[in-house]
């Protein structure tokens, strides 16, 4: 199961960079000599382009062509350079964990040595091949009627695996200070219900090579070659009448399509032949009394597929997903095939990664605040939680200040979004509050055990909060984290360490620097709470419409500027953007750097304006400072993954998309209007 926390708006970075791999002594040395860490990189400019055409390439130009992906990637970026440097400090901390044998066995720092070592066995992977899913699989194919169906879809979904829908537990849209059991769509092996529906060449040929992943599957597993076509085919019908009923992830955005709050006996009358009451005794809350079911017509849908498909085709469904979850924890051949589907098909990679990173990434999944309590220890300095923390506090007095002078917004609307600002609560670094890994049991022997360990350890964690009030301290990301996010149900933003770090944050860095990069990521999760799904929630995290009509009309409006905006947008191969899907992203980034600027105009008030020494000036500097942050190349698979399902533009459009809205972007850079970055005054999108 999955972590079903919803409206929470991360800042995006780790979601097109999370694998990544060292690189040559030779790019070592080039970085060395630019002064990326302290200031603007020169020497990754392209001067040859003018910013007025294209900022994104005058400021990323020549690095980006610098950079080429390396083989095991779907993108590479400046932040790659970061991320390989925590991916070795992790690395370094569980080795540590590993080689310390005088704490106890029920240690954190034993569990994670032991779960580190399990996934570095490769020898022992190998010997056990899937004896470890053998009790399961055959648990799967004993099977004879449709309780027996329910009870293995609820097994699996304790284990990992995204069977038939997701189920968990969420703050109460109406009321936050409780939460309460939360069922939503799910059960696909593709990415979005639109791989399955989209019609262009493309999306039939990605299905057919899904179809033949899924057969190749069930061949490693031992299968015939006919049972495996038949049983192939079976996954890819169910998961397709699943996806026909899923809500379009352009309408999950709007929490008013997804709040479906019903007793128990209204979710039975929903689906009466799916028995809720034996699936909460097997959860272990029999006593579930309510629950928001974010898309009734799926779940109708699951009823209606539960009675007419067969049994046969129902376990060669969970067959496979079984071991689509448990495929990069097995030996090398459901490693491969894993990855040539899901890195080299869906994303476009050329090599795995190598091992030990991959185990890492599973640690630090499942165990991160172990993880980060050492991380924080050795990496982040308390001057560093200090000083962000005061950035912080002078761009909520910038955003009260431009919320008090808007001239769209009425005075009632204008008080409560005020109200609901100053409520916000800033958690930098790591968590006052440390979580309890005591009831997770690591072994040191077979590694798919151990994730399905922590995967049931983290479901039970998720169900344990139904009904209880709300921890405020819980963090949802683990302090070495390299991103940021908004939480609308919590009205609280969240800047963990490991993005407090260069390229974002560097405190030997000018303010023009560092108001450019990190202080856009605090005004872009700050101005999260008043985009196209903050801005439904009010100072208490409650769903709840606190805008005049006037006001919302012209909230509204405003947020279809930036959709029709990126709509424009296409990737590389030529797919367009979703303006629906993006804009809430896009919003936050045109009023983070908006608020960001304005917070770095008062800290320059009565200061000398020189330029540095690069011969810019301190207004120049701070939009290179947020483009060069930004700096990505993609493969095509990649890119078409991002405008499929992310609600995060490429980062060429995050920077040029948003830059172009600005004034004082093309007075910094003597933009004329009309020019590519400086859009028409009538065109232009503005928020705040």
């Amino acid at each position: 199961m999955k972590n079903i926390k919803l409206f929470v708006a991360v800042l995006g970075l780790t979601g097109l960079l999370c694998h990544l791999s060292a690189r040559s002594a030779v790019e070592k040395h080039e970085r060395a000599k630019t002064s990326l860490d302290h200031g603007i990189d020169l020497s990754g400019m392209n001067p040859r382009c003018s910013p007025s055409a294209d900022f994104y390439e005058y400021a990323n130009g020549t690095w980006l062509a610098r950079h080429p992906i390396p083989a095991d990637y779907a993108s590479w970026g400046r932040w790659s350079l970061t991320e390989v440097r925590n991916m070795e400090r992790l690395r370094q901390i569980m080795q540590a964990a590993a080689a310390d044998k005088n704490k106890g066995e029920d240690s954190s720092e034993r569990k994670i040595g032991n779960f580190y070592l399990s996934g570095m066995n490769e020898a022992a992977l190998e010997t056990q091949g899937t004896k470890p899913l053998s009790a399961e699989l055959a648990a799967i194919d004993a099977i004879g009627d449709r309780q027996a169906l329910q009870d293995e879809v609820l097994k699996l979904q304790s284990l990992g695996a995204d069977v038939l829908f997701s189920f968990g537990s969420s703050q109460d849209f109406k009321d936050s200070t409780r939460f309460i059991a939360d069922a939503r769509q799910g059960g696909l092996g593709l990415p979005d219900r639109d791989y399955y529906t989209d019609a262009d060449a493309s999306a039939k040929k990605l299905r057919d090579e899904y179809l033949a992943h899924v057969r190749l599957m069930f061949l490693n597993l031992g299968d015939s070659e006919a049972k495996a076509d038949a049983e192939a085919k079976a996954v890819m019908d169910i998961e397709g009448k699943l996806a026909l009923a899923s809500m379009k992830n352009t309408e999950t955005r709007n929490p008013d399509n997804i709040y479906h709050k019903m007793s128990k006996s209204q979710l039975c009358a929903l689906t009466p032949d799916f028995s809720w009451q034996s699936y909460f005794a097997g959860l272990g809350h029999g006593d579930i009394a309510e629950i928001n079911v974010e898309q009734p017509d799926f779940f109708k849908e699951v009823n209606r597929q539960l009675m007419t498909t067969g049994l046969s085709d129902w376990r060669a469904y969970l067959r496979f997903h079984l071991i689509d979850a448990a495929a990069p924890s097995l030996s090398r051949k459901f490693v491969d095939e894993d990855f040539d589907f899901k890195g080299r098909i869906l994303s476009g990679k050329k090599e795995l990664l190598p091992r030990w990173k991959r185990v890492v990434t599973a640690v630090n999944g499942a165990m991160g605040e172990a993880v980060g309590k050492r991380y924080v220890e050795l990496y982040f300095p308390p001057s560093a939680r200090v000083r962000v923390a005061e950035m912080v506090q002078n761009f909520k007095a910038t955003l009260k200040g431009d919320l008090s002078a808007l001239s769209w917004m009425e005075q009632s609307t204008r008080e409560k979004a005020i109200a609901k600002l100053e409520a916000f609560v800033a958690k930098v670094g790591y968590p006052d509050k440390w979580r309890d890994y005591s009831a997770l049991k690591i072994e040191p022997g077979c590694f798919v055990e151990n994730v399905f360990r922590a995967n049931r350890f983290e479901f039970q964690r998720q169900l344990s909060k139904i009904g209880k009030p709300v921890d405020r301290l819980e963090w949802l990301m683990s302090p070495q984290t390299i991103n940021a996010y908004y939480d609308a149900q919590m009205n609280e933003i969240v800047f963990p360490a490991g993005i407090l770090q260069p390229p974002l944050f560097d405190p030997d860095a000018d303010d023009a620097t560092n108001y450019g990069a990190i202080g856009m990521v605090i005004g872009h999760e700050m101005t999260h709470g008043f985009d196209d799904q903050g801005s439904k929630f009010d100072a208490a995290g409650n769903l709840n419409n606190w805008w005049s009509a006037n006001d919302l009309k012209s909230f509204q409006a405003r947020v279809a500027c930036i959709e029709k905006q990126y709509d424009g947008y296409t990737t590389s191969s030529g797919m367009h953007l979703k303006g629906k899907l993006v804009a809430g992203e896009s919003a936050a980034d045109l009023g983070g750097l908006t608020i960001a600027y304005k917070a770095l105009k008062k800290s320059l008030e009565n200061k000398p304006h020189a330029n540095a020494p690069d011969g810019f000036t301190p207004e120049q500097r701070f939009f290179l400072s947020f483009a060069q942050s930004w700096a990505v190349n993609y493969r095509p698979e990649k890119e078409r993954l991002m405008a499929t399902t992310d609600p995060h533009p490429p980062a060429r459009y995050r920077v040029n998309g948003t830059v172009s809205n600005m004034p004082a972007f093309a007075e910094a850079f003597d933009c004329k209007s009309g020019e590519p970055m400086a859009r028409p005054s009538g065109e232009r999108c503005i928020v705040w």
